[in-house]
């Protein structure tokens, strides 16, 4: 093989590893209203991986969403009313992981594929 062949040839290799290697997945950031009756949408669907952002939003002092806790994960966040408050986190294995309010009354969940 001569040079140029040679130099041809790692050449397209590179391209080629280039373009299949693994790209980092798109994040994902879901809306959550907090109102007098829980949370919603009360259920995220997410991938192993993939970094989630949650945004609560407290619309009513009516019930027990004035704190979140993803208890898995140790967050524990208050959540101002009228005010969004961002949580981020990159849910790392397959299941479903709970999300409350600071009493246990409302719930929700993340399923993690």
């Amino acid at each position: 093989m001569n040079k140029n062949t040679l130099v041809s040839a790692l050449l397209v290799a590179a391209l080629l590893a280039v373009g299949c290697g693994a790209s980092e997945p798109e994040p994902q950031r879901v809306e959550i209203e907090v109102g007098a009756s829980g949370y919603t949408p009360s259920e995220v669907r997410t991938s192993a991986g993939t970094p989630l952002t949650l945004v609560f939003t407290r619309t009513t002092d009516e019930g027990c969403g004035g704190e979140i806790v993803i208890a898995s994960q140790n967050i524990r966040r208050e959540l101002p009313l009228d005010e969004p408050v961002e949580i981020s986190f990159t849910p790392t294995e397959a299941g479903e992981l709970r999300f409350t309010c600071g009493m246990d009354m409302f719930d929700g969940a993340i399923v993690v594929q």
